[in-house]
């Protein structure tokens, strides 16, 4: 049977009543997952895994896929409307979403997220779909090197949103990779920078660095301004969505898709990278790039669509190599191995029914995604008529329940505060927070990379340049900075050239 006869055999599984019940209660218990700040729809999916132990492998992996594909979105959700993103890929949201809340444009913030993804993922599915063996092929090359590289990319990435202050924005970097380095060394298993606190050798979860950075931050900040965190209600052009709003973007939405299709079939890579790659190369390409940060829509559409992206383009190795793209899909990869289900080449032609139920089941997702999103962020948009005394508390409490929620554990939720203290006192001072949360995130994973490729190669350090892909990758990590810096410096040249004269 040829690919679009099998297609549309999934896509007739997928709308039998049970199936198709499943994929929308999936799909709204992610969105409503991602949209909470601290409960990310990787936690929702890990609770959710239990409840598939009664279900069919097929109709295990639809409930799954369903909060996949809803939380990546749902995150965004929060991040556009208060300013605190549900999940870490939705941080780019921060940058240009909620700055055009503050500007009374909630409702074209939430369509423009929520188109763009849907796109990012629908695009994603149907390459699922189609184009699974070539990119499965490619992605086999990959090995720690290259995961390395992959990092660096995301790491560098950050120093294009570095607007006009290179400086401290490598310096905000660098600290969150110094927090990322806390705990026990993961190579050698040997604590360090715990202090001889024994909380500390577990590590510090970036999940709690983010909830107070951003969280507790800005309800601190709230607080000492007396601001109010409500949106104005602008009556100008802009305030509601239009058509026209998506079709001016279009061109970020297709440059997002397309990176976050490729580096989502990257294992290991995952959401985060694409969103944060995405806003830097749409800031490079875009002829608002100095007003970025202030609510330009570009800056929105892209990371949103790439993000999505990711989740077809992850469950490229997870079907076709048995590898986890990302940490949903090996949590999807544990409920297919608890049915038995051995994912890989031979799953296609074993079971090609229950491969492609999935595609069609991604598909349909993506396109109901679009509906579940507006309705639930409806129900956020309410948390803004509230008073912002009211709200403040809300956002405290919810912070708090988050941060131990990760763990557990109270001492997260000390850390948590500690961190937005932090955070007030980097946002009074005007010192970037975003790269310093990157740099937690993405750091333990370069850093782990690095080592394991050192170990496997005999300490060459010359691994990561003579092996073409990675190399590749390095030179172009090498080309994105001298591109994001090459307007910083010759603006300096410029100015030392005019006081010379």
């Amino acid at each position: 049977m040829s690919s679009l006869e099998l297609l549309a055999g999934g896509f007739h599984a997928a709308f039998q009543f049970t199936a198709f019940a499943t994929i929308v209660i999936g799909l709204l218990v992610g969105v409503v997952a991602g949209a909470l700040p601290g409960i990310s729809f990787v936690n929702a999916m890990a609770m959710a895994l239990p409840f598939t132990y009664v279900m069919e492998p097929t109709q295990s992996m639809l409930f799954l896929g369903g909060i996949y594909v809803g939380g990546v979105f749902g995150g965004s959700i929060s991040a556009i409307i208060i300013n605190v993103p549900g999940t870490p890929a939705s941080l780019p949201a921060t940058w240009d979403g909620y700055p055009m809340t503050r500007r009374g444009e909630v409702k074209r913030a939430l369509m423009i997220a929520v188109t763009a993804s849907a796109t990012g993922g629908l695009v994603s599915a149907l390459v699922l779909a189609f184009l699974s063996a070539p990119f499965a092929s490619f992605a086999l090359k990959f090995s720690q090197p290259e995961f390395f590289a992959a990092t660096v990319l995301g790491l560098v990435s950050v120093i294009a949103i570095a607007k006009d202050q290179p400086i401290i924005t490598v310096v905000s970097l660098l600290a969150g990779i110094a927090v990322g380095t806390v705990g026990v060394d993961p190579l050698y298993g040997q604590a360090r920078f715990s202090f001889g606190i024994p909380q500390m050798e577990s590590g510090i979860r970036f999940v709690v660095v983010m909830i107070g950075l951003f969280a507790i931050g800005e309800v601190v900040d709230l607080i000492a301004t007396n601001r109010d965190l409500r949106p104005k209600h602008s009556e100008g052009k802009g305030a509601r969505p239009r058509l026209s709003d998506i079709f001016k973007v279009k061109g970020a939405i297709l440059r997002g898709t397309g990176l976050g299709c490729m580096i989502g079939m990257i294992p290991g890579a995952g959401a985060t990278p694409g969103a944060v790659i995405a806003y830097g190369v749409e800031k490079q390409v875009s002829k608002r790039k100095a007003e970025f940060g202030t609510g330009v829509e570009e800056g929105l559409a892209a990371p949103e669509a790439a993000k999505n992206a990711t989740t077809g383009a992850a469950m490229v190795p997870l079907l076709t190599l048995g590898i986890p793209g990302s940490a949903a899909t090996a949590i999807m990869l544990a409920a297919m191995m608890l049915h038995g289900v051995n994912p890989g080449p031979l799953l296609f032609i074993m079971d090609p029914s229950m491969v492609y139920t999935i595609f069609a089941a991604m598909i349909i997702a993506n396109v109901l995604m679009i509906g579940a999103g507006i309705g639930v962020a409806q129900i956020f948009s309410t948390l803004m008529r509230t008073p912002p005394a009211i709200l403040a508390a809300f956002i405290i409490v919810l912070s708090v329940i988050g941060a131990f929620g990760v763990r557990n554990n109270i001492f997260d939720v000390y850390v948590c505060l500690a961190f937005g203290v932090l955070g007030w006192g980097m946002k009074r001072i005007g010192f970037p927070s975003a790269p310093m949360v990157l740099g937690v995130i993405l750091g333990p994973l370069a850093e782990r990379y690095f080592l394991t490729s050192l170990a496997n190669s005999h300490q060459d350090w010359t691994v990561f340049f003579t092996r073409p892909i990675s190399g590749t990758i390095l030179f172009l990590a090498l080309l994105f900075v001298a591109w994001s810096m090459w307007a910083p410096i010759t603006s300096m040249l410029s100015r030392l050239r005019y006081r010379a004269g």
